[in-house]
């Protein structure tokens, strides 16, 4: 099985600030912690930087790890990202296009939640600084196509209208959006963290931020507290996981969760926060985040996760798991295997066989560009080592790099493989193990792996006339000559013949009685 971890960092051109990249670079931690989980269950997980190119190499892989919130600079094209995906046919994690448009718009969403009877504060969007005002202060301002709290400051709460359109016109003018004004709710602020599958909505134990900051210091969870370590709204604002909650209000809070999540058409995974009213305790609605930060080390769903039992590589492997029910490819998961399973590679006798994988590039290439090692074989159609990495990740065939011990010796496919059938051919890059009778061993090892594994029929090969050392490994391992093509080869200043080889597997398994 391979994975996909797709993620996106603006660069010098987007619209973030400085500071405000802290809150897209935390995506790096992530897609290592991702990466690792899914290596554990002996499953490879390529990491791919959002561009065009990575974007067509997806349909070569089983699942995509979404973690892209847009497209090189433009921040605003997560939803298109995802849309792609889902137009190559490829399972992926997270909401659909629909549910990221609708999400990231404030004001769009909470509409939805209004309809839907969903308590959210009130709110107004201001598109200049001159609209008239019919909210009740105190009022909290936001841009409303932002994530991540950016734009949130301590002073986004406003008590007077002379505050108001000098707040209004600075969100206007630094972000290039509506300002969402929404009425502040003053109390304790709690979110719900939400794993979604085809049988429902788990929601994990809750998680309360508690705010230990001076009097008169409104109570939010700005962009400084949420992402800045050194600063004081940082160190005094403290989540606890579960939330002291008492059972009515956690049901409550479950419920309006889970109610929040169909409404806006969430799938996978979520996290919905709430402001519970001092007054008299009702929960309300702040905000839906479709494909939440999980960042392993200080995301509160990796530590409401923990509060439910699992740690990082199981949530990793929670989310992964739902995304494959949703599209129907559960059984994909179901048939990966640890790091010696039978879809991560098989053991000959002393040789081990493992799935190549990109990581193996440098490894490869060096081989492939020797020219002694290769002379009996085709040119390789990977001229740069990062276009072998490509054919990597997209190869359709039977690939593995060969161990004996620890020591990665050489190089096998299985390819051009129809239902009946499939063509083998092998090197042995490290010179020390070359003349050592190895070439029988792993041809007879694919042959195994052919019949055996995939169920083909028959394989063939090929050798150049002058390449005796497979021609005896071929022959050694049971092949039979059919034919000849004439002056097919070029060695030197020379084409040369190639015989062709073949093996049915009747054939193979009556040399094993």
């Amino acid at each position: 099985m391979k994975v996909a971890i797709l993620y996106n960092i603006p660069g010098e051109s987007s619209s973030r600030s400085k500071i405000e990249m802290e809150a897209e670079l935390e995506v790096l931690e992530t897609v290592e912690g991702a990466k690792l989980s899914l290596e554990t269950k002996g499953i490879e997980a390529v990491p791919l930087s959002c561009s065009l190119e990575a974007l067509f190499s997806l349909r070569n892989f089983d699942l995509v790890f979404n973690l892209a919130e847009g497209f090189g600079d433009d921040l605003r094209a997560e939803p298109n990202v995802a849309g792609f995906i889902e137009l190559l046919g490829v399972p992926y994690t997270g909401s659909p296009p629909g549910a990221l448009e609708v999400a990231r718009d404030k004001g769009l969403s909470k509409l939805v939640l209004e309809r839907e009877g969903i308590p959210t504060p009130r709110f107004q969007l201001f598109r200049t600084a001159e609209e008239p005002f019919c909210l009740d202060f105190p009022v909290i301002i936001k841009p409303v196509l932002e994530d991540a709290s950016i734009g949130i400051t301590a002073d986004s709460i406003v008590r007077d209208e002379d505050d108001l359109r000098i707040k209004v016109a600075r969100i206007l003018e630094t972000y290039c959006q509506p300002a969402l004004v929404e009425e502040y709710i003053e109390g304790r602020e709690v979110n719900a963290a939400l794993i979604i599958g085809p049988e429902g909505a788990e929601v994990l134990p809750i998680s309360e931020i508690v705010f230990n900051l001076p009097e008169g210091t409104p109570r939010i969870l700005g962009f400084e507290a949420k992402w800045l370590e050194d600063s004081p709204f940082f160190q005094n604002t403290v989540p606890i996981c579960p939330a002291p909650l008492v059972p009515e209000l956690k049901e409550s809070i479950e419920t309006l969760a889970k109610r929040a999540c169909s409404a806006l058409g969430i799938e996978n995974y979520a996290r919905v926060d709430f402001r519970i009213r001092d007054e008299d305790g009702e929960p309300f609605v702040i905000e839906v985040n479709p494909n939440p930060c999980i960042n392993p080390s200080g995301s509160g769903f990796a530590r409401a996760a923990a509060a439910a039992g699992m740690d990082y590589s199981k949530l990793i492997e929670r989310i992964a798991r739902s995304s494959l029910d949703r599209f129907g490819k559960g059984d994909i998961w179901m048939e990966t295997k640890g790091q010696d399973g039978q879809y991560a590679g098989f053991s000959a006798g002393d040789l081990y066989f493992r799935r190549v994988r990109a990581k193996d590039a440098p490894l490869l290439f060096g081989w492939f560009e020797d020219e002694e090692l290769t002379k009996y074989m085709e040119p390789s159609s990977s001229l740069t080592m990062d276009q072998l990495e490509v054919s990597i990740l997209c190869s359709k065939d039977e690939d593995f790099v060969i161990y004996r011990g620890d020591v990665p010796i050489g190089f096998a496919s299985l390819y051009e493989r129809t239902p009946c059938t499939g063509e083998i051919s092998y090197l042995i890059g490290d010179l020390n193990y070359r003349s050592k009778g190895l070439g029988r061993k792993i041809v007879e090892a694919l042959l195994d792996h052919g019949f055996c594994r995939l169920g083909l029929r028959s394989i063939f090969a090929s050798a150049t006339v002058e390449n005796l050392s497979s021609i005896r490994a071929l022959e050694g391992a049971g092949f039979r000559r059919i034919g000849t093509r004439r002056a097919c080869s070029r060695l030197g200043e020379c084409c040369l013949d190639d015989i062709h080889f073949d093996i049915t597997k009747d054939e193979f398994l009556a040399r094993r009685t």
